[in-house]
C-alpha cells in the first residue's frame, strides 16, 4: 500500500532575528520535495525589542512567569506582535503560490529561543537544573492561519534529560537516504547561523553500522555581527567586505578560543565533547574584541576565521572508528561570507594557518579531497534548510517518529517532539512547557515516562 504523503509547513526565525523564513514541503516516504518557500524581513524595532528581552532573561534565570506577570502588557505585545509577523508571512505564502490551507496537515512552529540551559551546560542531569525557553504561541498562529500548529519541539528532548539540540541530525539522515542512492556518503550538513552546528550521517569503520551524530559547534556570524552592529552600525559584514581588508590576528584569535565561550560552569564549551548544545547568552565579547588599538578590519578578519576555525575544529570529536565526511553541504545565511566559506575550505584541506596547539588536530582533520558546496547544488534550498527541519519534525509528529536520540542530543530514549494546537482551540501556552521551573511542576518520573517515545 502506497504511503500517505504529508504537506507541512515549517517555520524558522533564528537567533539572528533577521527573517521569518517558511517552507511548504511535501513528505512522500522518504522522498521530501519542496513546493514554495517565503522570507520575510524582521523589523528593526521587533528584532530590537526580543534582544532587550533576551537580555533581562538572562539576567534572571530565564524566570518568564515571573516577567510576563509583572510585565504583562509589555511581554503581550511583544509575543503578539511576533506571532502576527509569523502568521502574515505563512498566509501571504499560502496566497502568492495558490495554496489552499486545508491542503496543508500542519504547521511546525519553532518559536524565538529566548534560553536554554540543557545539561551539558548545567553540568547535571537533574531535572531541577536543566531548561529551555521558546516563546510563541501555537494557539495563536493555528487561530490566525486555520491550520493546525505542531511546536514546543525542544521541551520533549529536555524532559527526557536531552540536549533539546541539535534538531538538525534527523532532518540531514532523512535528506541523506536520498544522498547515499547518488553516492554521495558520507556526508557532514553544517549549518551557519548566529550559532553554528554540524550533523554527520556517516558508518562505523568496523561493523559498516550506519552512524548519525550531531551538535552545535558555538557562535558564528554572532561575534562578527556585533562588532559591526557596534561599530559600524550594520547588521553584518556583507560579502565580507570589511574582512578583506583586514588581517588574522593570531593572538586575538587565541583569546577567542580560549575564553569567548564559556559555560556558566566555567568550561570551554568550544572544547566540550558532544553530544552539546550552546546559547548565545554566554557569547563573550572578550576585552580584546573591544580594543580599538586592533583596527575594525582586523578584528572583523579575525572573527570571522574564527567561526570558520571552530566549525572545522568540531570535526577532532568525530571517533576514530566513524569514517570521516568526504561531502560537506553548506546551509545558512553564514555561508554567504566569501571570507568564512574560504578560510573553512582552507581549514578542511588543511592549507591555512593554525595555532601552534591546534597543529596536530587539523592535521588530523585535513582532507585536501573533501567536496565542500552550498546544499543547493544536490536539490535541497539551503535558504529553507532550518524552516524545513520543522516541517518534518511536524509530519513525524503526524506519524509518531521520533525525532530525537541519544546519540544525537544525550536523551535517555528515542523522543518524540512537540505539540498540536488547533485551530479554535484552548491551548493557552506562550511559552515552552519546559521552561524553568518545569520539573517542580510535577511527578519527574511521570515527565520522564516513555508515552511519548519509541524505539528506533
Amino acid at each position: 500500500m502506497a504511503s500517505k504523503t504529508y504537506r507541512c509547513i515549517g517555520i524558522m526565525t533564528g537567533n539572528s532575528l533577521d527573517a521569518v523564513d517558511v517552507v511548504l514541503s511535501e513528505f512522500n516516504g522518504t522522498h521530501i520535495t519542496d513546493i514554495c518557500g517565503l522570507s520575510r524581513d524582521i523589523p528593526s524595532s521587533l528584532s530590537e525589542r526580543f534582544r532587550r528581552f533576551k537580555k533581562i532573561m538572562a539576567q534572571t534565570d530565564c524566570d518568564i512567569a515571573s516577567y510576563a506577570a509583572q510585565k504583562e502588557n509589555n511581554f503581550r505585545s511583544l509575543h503578539d506582535d511576533y506571532i502576527h509577523l509569523v502568521a502574515q508571512t505563512v498566509n501571504r505564502l499560502l496566497t502568492e503560490n495558490s495554496i489552499n490551507p486545508q491542503s496543508v496537515d500542519a504547521i511546525g512552529f519553532h518559536g524565538q529561543t529566548c534560553g536554554h540551559r540543557p545539561p551539558s551546560i548545567a553540568q547535571s542531569k537533574d531535572p531541577k537544573q536543566i531548561y529551555t525557553l521558546q516563546i510563541g504561541s501555537g494557539q495563536m498562529l493555528a487561530d490566525l492561519t486555520g491550520i493546525p500548529v505542531v511546536y514546543d519541539f525542544r521541551s520533549d528532548d529536555i524532559m527526557n534529560l536531552g540536549e533539546g539540540a541539535p534538531l538538525a541530525p534527523i532532518h540531514n539522515q532523512h535528506i541523506a537516504q536520498d544522498l547515499i542512492s547518488k553516492q554521495i556518503f558520507p556526508v557532514a550538513f553544517l549549518n551557519a547561523g548566529n550559532t553554528g552546528n554540524l550533523a554527520l550521517i556517516s558508518q562505523n569503520i568496523n561493523t559498516d553500522k550506519n552512524i548519525v551524530m550531531g551538535w552545535d559547534t558555538g557562535p558564528f556570524n554572532h561575534f562578527v555581527d556585533t562588532l559591526m552592529q557596534n561599530e559600524k552600525n550594520l547588521p553584518c559584514d556583507f560579502n565580507g567586505q570589511t574582512g578583506k581588508t583586514g588581517k588574522i590576528n593570531y593572538a586575538l584569535l587565541h583569546e577567542l578560543f580560549e575564553r569567548s565561550v564559556i559555560t556558566n560552569s566555567h568550561k570551554n564549551f568550544i572544547t566540550m565533547l558532544p553530544p552539546k548544545s550552546s546559547d548565545p547568552a554566554w557569547y563573550v565579547l572578550i576585552p580584546e574584541l573591544r580594543d580599538k588599538s586592533i583596527s575594525l578590519e582586523d578584528r572583523v578578519r579575525t572573527t570571522e576565521f574564527f567561526s570558520a576555525y571552530i566549525m572545522a575544529y568540531n570535526f577532532s570529536f568525530i571517533p576514530q572508528d566513524v569514517k570521516k565526511p568526504q561531502y560537506f553541504l553548506l546551509f545558512g545565511g553564514g555561508w554567504k561570507n566569501p571570507v568564512i566559506l574560504e578560510d573553512f575550505t582552507a581549514l578542511i584541506h588543511g592549507n591555512a594557518k593554525v595555532l601552534p596547539i591546534h597543529q596536530k588536530i587539523f592535521s588530523d582533520i585535513a582532507n585536501p579531497k573533501a567536496i565542500i558546496k552550498w546544499s543547493d547544488e544536490y536539490g535541497y534550498n539551503g535558504k529553507y534548510m532550518e524552516a524545513r527541519i520543522f516541517a518534518d519534525m511536524a509530519k513525524c509528529f503526524l506519524t509518531k517518529e521520533p525525532f530525537s536520540y541519544p546519540e544525537t542530543t544525550g536523551c535517555i530514549r528515542p523522543t518524540v517532539g512537540g505539540i498540536m494546537a488547533l485551530p479554535h482551540g484552548q491551548d493557552n501556552r506562550l511559552w515552552s512547557r519546559a521552561a524553568p521551573g518545569w520539573a517542580s511542576e510535577q511527578n519527574t518520573q511521570q515527565i520522564l515516562s516513555p508515552a511519548n517515545s519509541k524505539s528506533r
